[in-house]
């Protein structure tokens, strides 16, 4: 009798318990249309333009990313404010990563309730960045659709005429989430990332260096005289390609150049360096600008799949590691084709970048002020590159730069760098006064050499093998301005001051100052498809190209 009343006993408590698991699950429970909140701007612009051609098989395997978002954004934009405001008491002060997250960042609660929510829909959670901003989870696409809310078809991008799978209507969450997660990324996969590589028309490959080499880049924009070799600093490369370590050695070997070897980071386990595929150049053009510019600083190549999880994914990794002090980014994606779940999710990072004193710089694109040209929004659309657009950024255009014998002698817009308005970010404040007549953020913010009519020797595989090659772009232009960070980074420490961090605040500070004209090689001839350079600022080349070493001792001296 007394077995049967404590059997009796445990199972009203049994009950009682999966009530509450019941109950709490129902409060996150994807079929309750009134409990769920639609996430903006979670589905692909390209549907618009693609044809859909059924539904994508219930049973694939699918892996998506949670974007979580930031905490305190409005107390986080005056601090990004006042650390990069010389004469601020918060001036040069940066937080170390687990300082961002205490005050900024994702609690662990509010990963527990999203790892929660993605377990109890059958998926799996495969991890959660070092800075809690990012949960990435696994499993089946019908159920992943399930989750959000959607459905998931295959689609025909008549543009660029190829298939991809896409959710059909936005994604939504349980309303118990809704100020914790910021979107959805990877219910799509229509967005690839390409390099900002080009070469000259008549290009072939040579068994000998033909093109500018350090000694002319650095002669030109006077690199050679900050007295500085990037000892002591870390630049990180942002890559979904690999690299071949001996066209690196050549390379160096060439122009007697001597530095750390250069470490490979994967990303999501990804690592190319077995094999490196098309974008092999790309890695190794600016892994050989930065150590051009600055042979003694530390490279970080990191490597991530060429997906928007695996963009999201580098993005955090590079924050929360806290290596570099400097990121130099050369691909990108039109704006307009990007989600923005995509957009916030890699801009959260580049503020926390920000506020560790991370400066970051990306070129601008390749296709002038129209860079949907290759992709689905079509060349008539005004458009700009991302991340280049993301305000915490510095995006780097280009120019046709002429030298005489190493010095600088003349400069003019290259036709296609990159330049325009975002349609995503708006106009941040220290970008007033530019006289351009916009509330958008506007790109670029500088520029250096790119037209590959005055390209750079770079060393990597040709057709019959590894040759050397000329190479431009605004992948080129993105590297040297890091290079030249790393540098200043090193003076900065010698000094006794903090790094350079979010450059923007600072560069355009002093380009409205009285030391524009010294500072920067004021590029006022050319035009991209829309925008002509001109004196002062202007969306072709921004602020000009440096004048390395007066920009570097004016930055120096406004420290108070």
């Amino acid at each position: 009798m007394r077995s049967r009343s404590l059997a009796l006993s445990a199972a009203l408590a049994a009950l009682s318990l999966a009530a509450v698991s019941m109950s709490a699950n129902a409060a996150l429970a994807p079929q309750a249309a009134t409990a769920r909140v639609a996430l903006p701007d979670t589905m692909s612009p390209a549907l618009s333009l693609s044809r859909k051609q059924g539904s994508l098989a219930a049973a694939q395997p699918l892996a998506v990313s949670v974007n979580l978002k930031l905490r305190n954004t409005s107390a986080l934009d005056q601090f990004l404010k006042a650390v990069s405001a010389p004469g601020d008491p918060q001036f040069g002060r940066y937080l170390t990563p687990n300082q961002f997250m205490a005050a900024y960042g994702p609690t662990q609660d509010d990963v527990d309730k999203v790892t929660g929510f993605l377990k109890s829909q059958g998926l799996t959670v495969t991890g959660v960045s070092a800075n809690r901003q990012v949960v990435n989870a696994s499993g089946a696409a019908d159920r992943i659709a399930r989750a959000f809310g959607t459905h998931e078809s295959m689609y025909v991008d008549g543009v660029q005429n190829r298939t991809f799978y896409a959710n059909d209507s936005a994604a939504s969450v349980p309303s118990a989430l809704a100020n914790v997660v910021g979107g959805i990324i990877g219910l799509d996969n229509h967005t690839n990332r390409t390099t900002r590589i080009a070469k000259p028309d008549a290009s072939t490959p040579a068994a000998t260096p033909r093109g500018y080499g350090p000694a002319q880049y650095d002669g030109a924009y006077n690199l050679g005289k900050l007295g500085a070799n990037g000892t002591g600093t870390t630049v990180a490369l942002w890559e979904f390609d690999g690299y071949r370590a001996s066209d690196l050695t050549t390379y160096d070997r060439q122009f007697g150049l001597v530095g750390p070897v250069v470490r490979t980071v994967p990303v999501d386990g990804a690592s190319y360096d077995s094999r490196p595929g098309p974008g092999q150049g790309e890695v190794e053009l600016d892994s050989e600008i930065v150590r051009g510019v600055a042979p003694k600083a530390t490279q970080l190549i990191y490597e991530a799949p060429n997906s928007d999880q695996g963009e999201v994914d580098m993005a955090a990794k590079i924050v929360a590691d806290n290596r570099a002090s400097v990121i130099s980014i050369s691909w990108g994606s039109c704006e307009p084709d990007t989600t923005t779940s995509i957009t916030t999710a890699v801009d959260n990072s580049f503020k926390q970048a920000a506020a560790q004193g991370i400066s970051v710089f990306s070129a601008s694109g390749d296709d002038g002020s129209r860079d949907c040209s290759r992709s689905a929004s079509g060349s008539g659309v005004t458009a700009v590159d991302f991340p280049a657009s993301s305000p915490h950024n510095t995006g780097v255009g280009g120019t046709n730069l002429g030298v005489n014998g190493n010095a600088h002698s003349a400069e003019r817009a290259w036709s296609t760098s990159g330049g325009g308005s975002s349609k995503v970010f708006g106009k941040p404040s220290w970008q007033a006064g530019t006289g351009v007549n916009t509330t958008a953020r506007t790109v670029p913010d500088v520029a250096s050499n790119a037209d590959p009519d005055s390209g750079f020797a770079i060393f990597t595989q040709g057709q019959a093998g590894p040759s050397w090659q000329i190479f431009g772009g605004t992948s080129a232009a993105a590297p040297l301005w890091a290079g030249f960070t790393a540098l200043y980074n090193q003076k900065a420490k010698a000094a006794g001051q903090a790094v350079l961090g979010e450059a923007n605040p600072r560069l355009y500070a002093l380009a409205r100052s009285g030391n524009h004209g010294s500072a920067f090689h004021d590029v006022t001839s050319g035009a991209n498809q829309d925008f002509r350079a001109k004196a002062g600022y202007d969306r072709v080349t921004g602020w000009g190209t440096p004048v390395a070493d007066q920009l570097a001792n004016d930055l120096l001296s406004t420290r108070h």
